[in-house]
């Protein structure tokens, strides 16, 4: 076969020449491992972090004070109020849009953990991916409205500082079903329902 003669023929290669292309090769590989491709143009706070870039859509208060249950609203007797709240927009290395995250992780519309923290659930909320930061802050207005309410039937993971401990035992407790949590913040005094 013509390949195998060609191979017999060849040179040993120069190990100078092996050396550099290696070298060569690794250096290429690590430039593509740390380069960021920036998800958009505009004047914008950004982080990197691990592998992605996440760009601050909202920096403001967050505000919980509803509770619904069964077509019914309550009211948390004292809010959950944190500012400054951060939600940013995650996007990938190659400027891809993947997620949203809070910073730091207070609310209940979350999801599992990943390497930028847990992903915010955004339920019914209705966006494309965010390619602009106008569209992104519209986004991230809308999340951090829809985090005022509080589902007891769709509730995600539960993250509160430590001045609602009574709030955060009742609803992270995932032995405990909807009807009988809502009880609980009812008799601990913690709600009461909007008429």
């Amino acid at each position: 076969m013509i390949d195998t003669k060609l191979i017999d023929r060849a040179k040993e290669k120069s190990k100078v020449i092996a050396e550099i292309d290696s070298s060569w090769r690794k250096f290429v590989g690590l430039l593509k491992e740390n380069t960021f491709a920036i998800p958009f143009k505009a004047d914008y706070a950004a982080l990197v972090k691990d592998s992605c870039v996440l760009v601050e859509g909202y920096s403001g208060l967050l505000f919980i004070d509803k509770l619904c249950y069964k077509n019914k609203t309550y009211q948390l007797k004292e809010p959950v109020k944190y500012y400054p709240f951060k939600v940013y927009g995650a996007y990938d290395q190659r400027g891809s849009f993947q997620r949203f995250v809070a910073a730091p992780e207070i609310g209940f519309h979350y999801l599992g953990l990943s390497n930028e923290g847990h992903a915010i659930c955004t339920g019914d909320i209705q966006y494309v991916n965010p390619d602009s930061l106008a569209s992104l802050k519209e986004v991230c207005l809308k999340i951090v409205r829809a985090f005022r309410v509080i589902n007891l039937e769709s509730l995600g993971t539960v993250l509160l500082p430590e001045e609602y401990t009574s709030l955060r035992n009742i609803l992270s407790d995932k032995n405990t079903d909807s009807k009988t949590k809502l009880e609980k913040l009812l008799l601990e005094n913690l709600i009461t329902e909007i008429l």
